[in-house]
């Protein structure tokens, strides 16, 4: 566990973290620094691993990709699509793009209730007309 007091596993797990949100070559030589020196993109992966690295059984995101550049976003995506496979992972979305590529399930919501619910991959990629509509 990230909470043992054994300093030296928390470092494992922390670089291991950092390698899965592909952020260790990038900050290796940083580490000690301050978040803040960070890009918006290598922040937010930062976020992601140490989420990670306390190995829960499920992430909830809220607007992951907001207000980065198209290449952070794509990173993140790219790492969320690899880590579905492992958490389940909850994502709140105001783009239709990002949840037609990272949902296997979809739900639409307006005012705080549910108005649309889309249960598989396939039927999101069906109905995306009915999607633009809603969004």
């Amino acid at each position: 566990l990230l909470f043992s007091y054994d300093k030296k596993e928390q470092q494992k797990q922390m670089i291991e973290a950092l390698k899965k949100v592909h952020l260790l070559d990038e900050v290796k030589d940083r580490l000690h620094m301050p978040a803040t020196t960070l890009s918006g993109g290598q922040q937010q992966r930062l976020c992601l691993a140490r989420a990670i690295a306390l190995k829960p059984e499920i992430l909830l995101l809220d607007e992951p990709t907001a207000s980065l550049d198209f290449q952070s976003a794509k990173k993140i995506e790219e790492l969320l699509l690899q880590l579905k496979n492992k958490y389940t992972i909850f994502v709140v979305s105001h783009s239709l793009a990002q949840a037609k590529k990272l949902a296997d399930s979809l739900f639409v919501f307006r005012e705080g209730q549910i108005i649309r619910q889309y249960r598989d991959k396939k039927e999101i990629n069906q109905r995306l007309e009915e999607l633009i509509e809603v969004f």
